[in-house]
């Protein structure tokens, strides 16, 4: 089928283009510390040199006694589990993050990788005794003015950013039996008061870092499988070989292998329907996406090396892969879905949380433009473990 004047300029741009759109908030501070030195074999910080900050000139180290590093922007105490490391973000002034973020985010450049210890049974539920984890970040703990001393959100621990002229923090506490790592305080609020988070990590294996509910997902834990075409198998190569080879995007922590939103396939091909007539990201956001991007490729696989292929040398020499690859080598437990038109290999590719009935909603409204196609993914849930590859060997750690 020929294609119309539209469509070919449309093609032509977005084979060898990516555009990628941003709408959602920034969340948490974090990445990497300033300190570029090499990392013990054990995942240690180097024993030099180190920065400190206080609430009540209480010194926090950017190092726990047991060594492990502690992003700027964060403090960590070892607990009294020497699995579990306790974090809190110290920057801005807007609730949260959720745990799953501030472990992924205080933490990268250890050589191991650390997660939210969800469903961990909540050990602190007084002042008193949670008082060796609140001096260790920097504070002493006072009683909280509203919600009867318990945090407004399920399995939390909350703290207000603001200390007093003492050096003390309100300090709530979670009334369920274990913590809960996506749970958001999200406005609450008490006389002005904001909160954050305070959160109990501990390392889990790359292939076991990152658990999903399936449906919406392909799966329940997200693993290596790196061979074949499709997105998720080339997205989570080039994850694999970015670690492997030493790329300034994988830290120390390594990053775990993403997973797929099966749930908006089905949306996300009606976006490239759409958009391969109508020009690239003319539909973004029909599908609850917060990034996209678009080209064209024989396979997905052959659009993920095109955006890969776009890394280029920063001002220092250094290869990056940022703007149009990006997502692709983004750190922590990610999900994307994608799509493809029914004629001309035009992909869709979407980033963000799974929002399967976003999705849907809009298949249903609008019947028939939301199909499949020869090569898109079934709904059943994939054994994590069924052909799965080893973790990488993390080039920083060697």
């Amino acid at each position: 089928m020929a294609d119309s004047n539209t469509q070919q300029a449309a093609r032509a741009r977005l084979w060898t283009h990516w555009a990628l759109l941003l709408v959602a908030n920034t969340l948490g501070a974090g990445g990497c510390a300033s300190d570029s030195r090499v990392l013990g074999p054990d995942g240690s910080a180097p024993t030099d040199g180190g920065t400190s900050s206080s609430d009540a000139n209480v010194p926090i180290s950017t190092r726990t006694a047991s060594g492990r590093v502690c992003s700027a922007g964060f403090r960590c105490v070892d607990g009294a589990d020497p699995n579990v490391v306790w974090v809190m973000r110290t920057e801005g002034n807007i609730n949260g993050p959720t745990c799953t973020e501030v472990c992924r985010d205080a933490l990268p450049n250890n050589c191991a990788y650390y997660t939210c210890a969800e469903g961990t049974t909540v050990a602190y539920r007084t002042m008193e005794s949670f008082a060796p984890i609140a001096r260790g970040l920097g504070f002493e703990c006072r009683a909280g003015g509203c919600w009867s001393g318990e945090a407004p959100g399920d399995g939390q621990y909350l703290v207000s950013i603001d200390v007093d002229e003492r050096g003390t923090r309100s300090c709530y506490f979670p009334n369920e039996t274990v913590i809960s790592c996506d749970t958001h305080p999200g406005n609450a609020n008490c006389f002005g008061e904001r909160y954050a988070s305070v959160c109990p990590c501990s390392v889990q294996p790359l292939d076991r870092a990152c658990n999903w509910s399936c449906a919406p997902h392909d799966t329940t834990r997200a693993t290596w499988r790196t061979q074949g075409t499709s997105c998720l198998a080339r997205i989570n190569y080039w994850r694999k070989r970015a670690c492997e080879e030493g790329w300034v995007e994988c830290p120390p922590a390594g990053l775990p292998p993403m997973t797929e939103c099966t749930a908006c396939h089905e949306c996300s091909n009606s976006e490239s329907e759409h958009d391969a007539t109508n020009g690239a990201h003319s539909s973004f956001t029909r599908c609850g996406e917060s990034a996209q991007g678009q080209g064209g490729g024989a396979t997905c696989a052959d659009v993920i090396d095109g955006f890969v292929a776009e890394r280029a040398p920063d001002a220092n020499g250094v290869m990056r892969c940022e703007g149009h690859c990006g997502p692709i080598l983004r750190p922590g437990c990610r999900s994307f879905s994608w799509g493809k038109d029914r004629d001309t290999g035009f992909h869709t590719l979407n980033w963000g949380a799974c929002n399967a009935a976003t999705c849907s909603a809009y298949c249903a409204a609008n019947p028939g433009q939301c199909f499949t196609h020869a090569t898109s993914p079934t709904l059943a849930c994939d054994d994590p473990d069924q052909g799965a590859e080893p973790n990488p060997m993390i080039h920083a750690c060697r």
